[in-house]
């Protein structure tokens, strides 16, 4: 609760620049909502083509660049300090090109791979991890980085914003370094998941002598200098204008430094506006612009349109608690019955993407292959008499908890008006909105569920176990069987019959209607053509460390 508390007080903090909390009950942003005027059904070709592999090796060709690239970002970032402050995903891309994670895993296999920070990874016992940590390398600041600044960047990460939820499962007063190589990290009870939080944009090494300069947790500064091991470093940042980060020349491993000479972030917040920046020249990177423009950019030759298939579920969270009409399974079923995924798919998401049964991602690897609601004929008839059943002949009315009106929400609002719920939605800035959320002061809101942490998309519909504030939001869903499979799900390390344990999960949310998910999310990045090595990491974070040009 208290890191949840904490989580909140720096979203009152940072909402202006914050564009999205996957899995903590954001409703997205004006940039990532499609116009229903603009739907479009694209070729799912064109989506296989375009979309990124989670590929962090990119092949750069001989010789480095001595050219800036200019990237435009939705915001001015709040902060560029790592682990202990709540950072949109757009300020983890820049945060990512100074600073590591402790893993290198493949974004959708979470595949770990041993060519980063940590070569080795063993599972002691259900509660201890022994990490090898490669030696001889060095932050930008020169020192060389041992367990000791493991150790501390988790005694500050469980007293940061994310201590409820990235680093709730560490026990960091067990946590033991065995030598300056060397570290085994204790759990609070079996994660399965614990691993791969070690690759997230959460888990970034950090040089403990300036962390800890700076108050650590406790971090008033914007950003740190010299404190990472990226290939790049903070050079200069000018408030309102821009901010520019420098190849770092001695950057670890020789033979993959940086390919450019550095990188300008500058901002805009018009999405729109971003892109054009590019198709100007202006810029030669543009993140996070409109997905509904995407078959405008992909068919411009002067820029190329990347697809990141992020494989975030699209989520409409239907509270069960109290007295409260979804508490009436056959209510959540009407629901079901009502909406039209595939048709919000082509809304909110221009077509891209696909149509999703639970929160647990088709991407995902725990995903049991099953797509229900992709060849599901809405039936208003059956959801009319399913209300009648649960004592709604005449219909029944629910609020809807959101931070701004988009094509989605109005759509869905249409959908189940057909069969008799009445969606009011309940308009509130941020701190207001995740206040609510906290609190469980709602019938329903619509959320993005995280597709690499398939735990945290498992956790926010366990009511039993984790409360609204700690997932912040959620559908507060209490049976004890379904409990039960959950707990199995998320504490099962072996990945068989953690997959298996994940297949029933899903087979309850389907049979009792948990919730109703709808679609994957994809984002859209504009850039020059010349432009190879876009990829994604953590939990859906654009990775352009390994960003080179082919010269054409």
């Amino acid at each position: 609760m208290k890191g949840r508390k904490k989580l909140l007080a720096a979203l009152l903090a940072a909402a202006m620049t914050v564009s999205m909390v996957a899995g903590c009950g954001s409703t997205g942003t004006a940039d990532t909502a499609a116009p229903a005027a603009s739907a479009e059904a694209v070729d799912e070709s064109a989506v296989a083509e375009a979309e990124l592999s989670g590929d962090t090796t990119a092949q750069k060709p001989e010789g480095l660049s001595d050219e800036v690239i200019t990237v435009a970002l939705q915001a001015e970032p709040n902060s560029l300090v790592p682990d202990v402050v709540f950072l949109g995903n757009y300020i983890s891309a820049v945060v990512r090109l100074m600073y590591e994670p402790l893993v290198i895993q493949d974004y959708k296999t979470m595949t770990f791979s041993d060519s980063g920070l940590v070569t080795a990874i063993d599972l002691v016992d259900d509660t201890h991890i022994s990490l090898t940590l490669r030696e001889g390398v060095k932050f930008q600041s020169g020192k060389e980085f041992t367990a000791d600044d493991i150790l501390y960047q988790f005694q500050q990460g469980v007293r940061g914003v994310h201590a409820g939820d990235y680093y709730s499962v560490w026990d960091v007063d067990n946590t033991e370094v065995v030598d300056d190589y060397h570290i085994t990290l204790a759990l609070k009870t079996p994660w399965a998941q614990a691993q791969n939080i070690l690759g997230f944009n959460t888990c970034l090494a950090v040089d403990k002598d300036i962390f800890e300069a700076a108050g650590g947790a406790d971090v008033t500064a914007q950003y740190l200098e010299n404190a990472g091991t990226g290939k790049y470093k903070f050079k200069e940042w000018v408030p309102g204008q821009y901010i520019e980060l420098e190849r770092n020349e001695d950057y670890w491993d020789q033979d993959n430094k940086g390919y450019f000479a550095g990188y300008k972030f500058v901002f805009i917040n018009d999405s729109s506006a971003r892109a054009m920046s590019v198709q100007s020249g202006d810029a030669d990177v543009a993140l996070d612009c409109a997905v509904s423009d995407y078959s405008v950019y992909n068919a411009d030759p002067n820029v190329q349109a990347v697809l990141n298939d992020n494989g975030m579920v699209s989520t409409i969270f239907l509270n069960s608690t109290g007295d409260r009409p979804f508490k009436d399974e056959k209510v959540r079923e009407a629901v079901y019955w009502l909406i039209d995924a595939n048709a919000l798919l082509q809304v909110a998401n221009s077509g891209l993407g696909q149509v999703a049964d639970t929160t647990i991602s088709p991407v995902c690897p725990m995903w049991d292959g099953i797509s229900e609601n992709a060849t599901k004929t809405v039936d208003v008839e059956k959801a009319k008499q399913l209300l009648a059943e649960a004592g709604y002949a005449d219909g029944v009315s629910v609020t809807c908890r959101a931070t701004s009106t988009t094509a989605e929400l109005t759509m869905i609002q249409e959908q189940l008006r057909a069969g008799g719920i009445e969606m009011n939605i309940e308009m509130a800035e941020m701190p207001v909105h995740f206040q609510a959320l906290g609190t469980g002061d709602y019938d329903m809101y619509v959320s993005s569920q995280q597709c690499a942490y398939y735990s945290e998309a498992v956790r926010t519909t366990d009511g039993l176990d984790y409360s609204f504030a700690d997932v912040l939001g959620g559908c507060g869903y209490q049976d004890e069987e379904y409990s039960e499979l959950c707990q199995k799900a998320l504490t099962t390390y072996d990945e068989t019959e953690r997959k298996a344990a994940y297949a029933e999960v899903q087979k309850y949310f389907r049979e009792h209607h948990v919730s109703v998910t709808t679609y994957t999310n994809v984002g859209l990045t504009v850039a020059r053509p010349d432009l190879q090595g876009f990829a994604l990491y953590g939990v859906g974070v654009q990775d352009m460390s390994n960003l080179y040009s082919t010269g054409n």
